[in-house]
């Protein structure tokens, strides 16, 4: 029993002898501009006019459904007096029913705009964390910020963006 005690004193002397060694280790803080980074980066403008591309695309289909809209009400307004009540009802919901897709076709884009944008920009923010992550082991960074993000108050700090720059190939 007076072995367990023994042990278990030497055993919380050396944990508080860790605890304060570790408490004592100086923080190594980084900080970088990951946008001027990403908006450099060739993969960046690629993604860029891929986006411009689509969203071109989304706006043509958008004006073709717009057209169809117009070209339904004027046809019905040309015909409408010669229309049975029956085939009026028909030609108005058509125009309703395409006035409808139209709606939901501006809706769904923009979603559709920002999904792609997202899918687009993932694997350059992946590259740019990887290379964070790379500069932050080899330089024995503890932590590293984005330098204008949230952060209200930090010591100096090494400004790493040469570094992150290095590891994504972009020069100056």
């Amino acid at each position: 029993m007076r072995k367990a005690v023994k042990f278990l004193v030497i055993a919380a002397i050396f944990s508080f002898a860790a605890i304060n060694v570790n408490a004592q280790k100086a923080v190594k803080l980084g900080h970088f501009n990951s946008k001027d980074l990403i908006q450099r980066m060739p993969d960046y403008e690629q993604a860029q006019n891929t986006l411009k591309d689509y969203v071109e695309q989304l706006r043509g289909d958008m004006e073709s459904m717009q057209k169809e809209v117009e070209r339904l009400s004027t046809e019905y307004q040309a015909k409408k007096d010669q229309l049975s009540d029956l085939l009026k009802q028909t030609k108005e919901k058509e125009i309703q029913d395409a006035y409808n897709r139209l709606q939901t076709f501006q809706a769904n884009s923009q979603q559709e705009v920002a999904a792609k944008e997202a899918e687009l920009t993932e694997a350059i923010y992946n590259k740019v964390k990887a290379a964070a992550e790379s500069v932050a082991k080899a330089g024995k960074y503890d932590y590293i910020f984005e330098s204008n993000g949230i952060l209200w108050y930090a010591g100096d700090s090494d400004d790493i963006t040469s570094l992150i720059e290095k590891e994504l190939g972009l020069k100056k």
